[in-house]
């Protein structure tokens, strides 16, 4: 096999990687079909009604809340989110998210997110709570007080009181202080069990159809929680309902792609842990368990939480991160960790950082990627100018190795050392032009999880009416097809020393490939890879002319030179 050939395969593979990961990943863990779902969601949940406040915490619930009961809601209101909460369960109802950050992928004509949409009169509310060992059963629940900042919620059962005081703490979290208070005359023990739930669109939980190739990725629901060191995320598993991970939980809730609702212990009498549940594929459920240990008659233990409900911004998880330090009694829950840059994190991190740097300068996402491309480009040149050269000696060198192949035949092993030593002779690396596009690769795939995953270019436009979401493909798939243009003629401007047969493969099937691949892939990548191809040419074409070769590179017929330097001196072949 030779350069050429690895080359191919080399970037097929990566497109593989490219392509796995928005793939493969949900099909590995089961996601149903929407047929599927409708089979499946008549099925009982091994839980109880979420109706009989929420569900079970390690056994035991609460009586349903009486049906006379008046439901009131009380709601706040931030730039960012309007949060709607009820007595019905004493949670939130509603989780509006504003602007376009909060909008779906989809233009100004697209819904709003509501991250508490779809549940059911049954279901729990966000951040409801139940109880666990001997605490009792919790009944109806009633509005103490509301004002534009906090609202204040007391559940009666029969044997403990449970305070709830939800108070907004910035644009898109709020701080949650629980007490349980023993109104019996003995003491009781046992577990607080706060309840994230989401009702699942099973549709939008994998890539319809034929697979990502055809297709935009999907962007699934997943109940998550961080334990330990590690972060653990569920979708729905017939195998696998409910998972209890080990060690102690720092957050756990329901995430998005660019969205999510957590909660994160403050301060707590004991370690929470998390058990994450996906009882139906159309409900999931997280719970964040602490134990309150052992309250007397008349006493009362306190909990507080910090939750954080809308976009993943990092700036904002970092800074609830920092306030959950600040308060004290607990360690850094690490909240940022709800954005998966997965195995390119590193990559991610600096492509991220640079980008935003050139978006201070001039406020268009569209136009940092452009710079990014611009500023890595620079970066390669040094690498740039060596793989030309490598080039050219390898065109050069073409007379020799068809020599070789004539002269050994279908000797395979013994034309391999042959041409080795000539490599070796001519101190040239036969792989050498391959560096650029190796060294691109890990680019591409990390600024791809940077897009997939980076609230912050979410809805972003490049250029209004054309590109209106970096993150989303090109709705007039004009950039892929440019790109396959300029990665003709960059492939054209390649010196190719191979047979006609593989350089027309590297000429025409390497462009139509790339370009039937990035239809539905987002509009930032395709255009970092444009943008990319359009300085290669103008890169290539300078270096060609300071190195005094063709434009188009391409075998000579007259090409029967070649200089090579042997390990004892120098000779000429002619």
């Amino acid at each position: 096999m030779d350069s050429n050939k690895r080359l191919v395969l080399t970037v097929i593979l990566s497109v593989g990687i490219l392509l796995g990961f928005q793939w493969l990943m949900p099909h590995l863990v089961g996601t149903p079909s929407r047929q599927e779902a409708q089979q499946q969601a008549a099925e009982p949940a091994p839980m109880a009604p979420a109706g009989e406040a929420g569900a079970v915490a390690e056994g035991g619930a609460a009586p349903p809340v009486p049906a006379d009961v008046p439901e009131r809601t009380a709601t706040l209101r931030t730039a960012e989110m309007v949060l709607t909460f009820t007595n019905r369960g004493a949670g939130l109802t509603g989780a509006e998210l504003q602007g376009e950050k909060g909008r779906r992928q989809g233009g100004e004509q697209a819904e709003q997110v509501d991250l508490a949409a779809g549940l059911q009169p049954g279901d729990p509310r966000l951040f409801e709570v139940a109880l666990a060992g001997n605490l009792g059963s919790l009944g109806a629940c009633e509005q103490v007080a509301a004002d534009e900042k906090q609202v204040r919620y007391r559940c009666s059962g029969d044997r403990v009181q449970v305070e709830k005081v939800f108070s907004l703490t910035g644009e898109q979290s709020l701080a949650l202080e629980l007490t349980v208070r023993n109104t019996g005359a003995q003491p009781v023990e046992g577990s607080i069990d706060l309840l994230v739930p989401a009702r699942v669109d099973p549709g939008r939980q994998r890539t319809p159809g034929c697979g990502s190739l055809l297709s935009a990725p999907p962007q699934p629901t997943q109940v998550i929680c961080r334990h330990g060191d590690d972060v653990t995320r569920a979708m729905y598993d017939a195998d696998e309902r409910s998972i209890t991970p080990e060690g102690a939980a720092s957050f756990a809730g329901i995430e998005e792609r660019y969205f999510l609702a957590v909660a994160a212990p403050v301060r707590q009498p004991a370690t929470s842990s998390c058990r994450l549940e996906t009882p139906t594929p159309e409900f999931y459920l997280s719970h964040l368990i602490t134990p309150v240990g052992n309250v007397p008659a008349g006493g009362a233990v306190t909990l507080q939480y910090a939750l954080v409900l809308g976009s993943k911004d990092m700036n904002v998880l970092e800074s609830v991160s920092e306030q959950v330090v600040a308060a004290g009694g607990a360690a850094d829950p690490h909240l940022e960790e709800t954005v998966d840059l997965g195995f390119w994190a590193a990559i991610g991190r600096i492509l991220f950082v640079v980008m935003g740097l050139f978006h201070a300068l001039i406020p268009n996402w569209g136009v940092a990627i452009i710079l990014l491309t611009l500023f890595v480009k620079i970066l390669t040149f040094p690498l740039a100018w060596k793989s030309m050269k490598s080039m050219e000696a390898m065109r050069a060198l073409a007379p020799e190795i068809e020599k070789l192949k004539a002269k050994y035949g279908d000797d395979r092993e013994k034309l391999n050392l042959e041409m080795m030593k000539l490599y070796q002779q001519a101190k040239v690396n036969p792989l050498g032009g391959c560096l650029p596009m190796l060294i691109q690769m890990p680019i591409w795939l990390a600024l791809y999880t940077v897009l997939q995953t980076s609230v912050v270019l979410y809805n972003e436009p490049f250029i209004s009416g054309w590109i209106n979401d970096l993150t989303s493909r090109d709705p007039y798939y004009i950039l892929p097809l440019a790109m396959g243009v300029t990665m003709f003629i960059t492939q054209k401007m390649q010196p190719m020393q191979v047979e006609p047969a593989q350089q027309k493969m590297m000429l025409y099937f390497m462009p139509a490939f790339f370009t039937f691949i990035m239809l539905n892939l987002p509009a930032g990548l395709t255009l970092y890879i444009f943008t990319n191809n359009v300085l290669s040419i103008v890169q290539q074409l300078a270096l060609r002319k300071s190195m005094g070769v063709p434009v188009v590179g391409k075998v000579p017929a007259s090409a029967s030179t070649v200089t090579v330097e042997p390990a004892r001196g120098k000779k000429s072949r002619k």
